[in-house]
């Protein structure tokens, strides 16, 4: 995740303590803090020598204000709990964030003088805010030159939220085709022939699919391969103009229907 660069100038600044483990909650506050005009510096992870330890230990110790971001595992680290510890003993401010209503103080070793850290919990945006202002309340000498996201991060948040609408659109579009038939041709009310005749010559125009009115009422040339039992279904075929039928399916006592063109095909020809 991108991330503002620890504050390393002269100028005074602000110690924004918090554990290895909650870095990806505390990225967003530090932004605000940034993007206020706050010079603040953090470590992040183990110090790997005696020479960074010693550095870090120097630069907590000098800081104007402490912020800590007071959670389990930020009482656990031993060595943001021993900078706290030097800054409280030395009386310098020390304002406690709380992530989830547990007031950890007394786990920090902040014992002497509780009522004098202040603790806000930062669930709600309003009371985040006014950790800031109390925290700036301590030093204004903190206050530089507001930051600005810069343009890569408003990219990448840009893009970050892109993802997760495409994503959900990509979910409610399989949700809603799968279950819901969204976006498929409205299906027309289908036409049932008795006769199996004229509802195997139907079907076959169909391409085997639904014969529905649509097709029926399309169709101007019927194919039959015999003489159906009830022309009355004819009815159903408003643009029927011709019908083919075998010459071998006619005979002299065949009814045929009136209003059409017969064409009857095999034998002798047409």
């Amino acid at each position: 995740m991108k991330k503002a660069p620890p504050y390393e100038g002269d100028e005074p600044y602000l110690y924004f303590a918090f554990a290895d483990g909650d870095r990806s909650r505390v990225w967003k506050l530090m932004r605000l803090l940034v993007n206020r005009g706050c010079r603040v510096w953090y470590s992040v992870g183990p110090a790997g020598s005696a020479e960074e330890l010693l550095r870090r230990q120097r630069r907590a110790a000098d800081a104007a204000l402490t912020l800590l971001y007071l959670t389990d595992a930020a009482c656990a680290d031993q060595d943001i709990k021993s900078s706290v510890l030097v800054n409280q003993k030395y009386g310098r401010p020390i304002v406690c964030l709380d992530p989830d209503g547990t007031d950890r103080r007394l786990k920090m070793g902040l014992r002497e003088s509780v009522p004098h850290v202040p603790l806000y919990e930062h669930t709600r945006e309003e009371d985040l805010e006014s950790a800031i202002i109390h925290a700036e309340g301590f030093s204004q000498d903190i206050i530089g030159e507001a930051g600005h996201i810069d343009k890569d991060y408003f990219l990448w948040i840009l893009s970050r939220h892109l993802f997760r609408l495409a994503l959900i659109l990509a979910v409610t579009t399989f949700v809603g085709v799968r279950y819901f038939h969204w976006f498929q041709p409205k299906i027309v009310d289908e036409v049932t022939f008795s006769d199996p005749v004229i509802l195997a010559a139907m079907r076959q125009a169909a391409g085997g699919g639904s014969i529905t009115e649509e097709l029926a009422s399309s169709v101007e040339v019927l194919w039959l391969d015999g003489v159906p039992e009830d022309w009355d279904e004819l009815s159903e075929l408003p643009a029927l103009e011709r019908i083919r039928l075998p010459q071998d399916a006619v005979t002299a006592d065949t009814e045929l229907p009136e209003g059409y063109v017969i064409e009857l095909s095999g034998g002798d020809g047409k």
